[in-house]
């Protein structure tokens, strides 16, 4: 009798232990699901105009809003959308995501996922590009990821003033109040105050929302003006007021956070 209940203890002890160390990834193809923004690189935050917005649709289908892709093919595409379509595999911890840049360039990003919850997701990834089918690049370093629900494309529409008030601020910025009216169809006007009043100050101004997270393509007026792009990630829209923060490297190599904020005046 008491060898079988001995035994009847050491099988339930088991169950037990088994179910305290249940994969911590689970149902891969389930939890994926959602928009999912690069967070940190390798134990270090990334810097926010290096980092981007992953929308897995399905366990095969994921979309990628980023700024720093579009670089790669500027004078095929210039414009800013959420064009990076991805071919997605899903395998037992592996996401496998395929990006046919253009033509001539591949991107295929290899995701080993250690642990994913409802807030965050975390891997070893191995990204590999081609061109012309030939790898002519490997990078890997550990990610992580962290689940966005907001999505901000219909609040931030309107006119807003503000100003940059972390102590170093955005890279282009000149210490003095604007203002940004964002447009629905995806460009917005940017004013800064001259002659005692506000005046248009870029050629081109285009943005793209998605998520929380907000992407700008701009040119100043005049010759011989760059073009620039700059990411942020809006923390919070919350009675008339809108604040973004970023991730940012100075010239001498110190990263800091940036913040902007500002009012809705129409």
């Amino acid at each position: 009798m008491k060898k079988g209940l001995s035994v009847v203890f050491a099988f339930a002890f088991a169950i037990v232990f088994l179910s305290g160390c249940k994969d911590s990834v689970g149902n891969l193809s389930e939890k994926v699901i959602g928009k999912w923004m690069a967070a940190e690189r390798n134990g270090s935050p990334l810097l926010t105009n290096m980092s981007h917005m992953v929308t897995f649709v399905s366990p095969k289908e994921a979309y990628a809003t980023t700024s720093w892709i579009e670089l790669i093919d500027r004078e095929d595409d210039p414009s800013l959308s959420k064009r990076g379509k991805s071919e997605v595999e899903i395998r037992g911890r592996k996401i496998t995501k395929t990006v046919r840049v253009n033509a001539h360039i591949t991107v295929v990003d290899v995701m080993k996922v250690t642990s994913i919850t409802e807030n965050e997701m975390l891997g070893v990834s191995e990204v590999m590009t081609y061109i012309d089918g030939i790898k002519v690049m490997t990078s890997e370093y550990t990610s992580r990821y962290v689940k966005v629900t907001a999505n901000y494309e219909e609040t931030v529409l309107g006119l807003w003033e503000g100003e940059v008030t972390s102590e170093m601020g955005s890279d282009f910025n000149d210490g003095e109040r604007h203002r940004w009216e964002f447009l629905p169809d995806g460009n917005y006007r940017f004013f800064v105050w001259e002659d005692g009043e506000w005046q248009v100050n870029d050629e081109i101004s285009q943005y793209v929302i998605d998520g929380n997270m907000i992407c700008f393509r701009w040119k100043n007026l005049g010759e011989s003006q760059e073009e620039h792009r700059e990411w942020w990630v809006i923390t919070s829209i919350e009675n008339g007021v809108m604040e973004w923060s970023a991730v940012r490297e100075s010239t001498d190599g110190i990263t800091y956070t940036a913040t902007v904020k500002m009012s809705k005046i129409k």
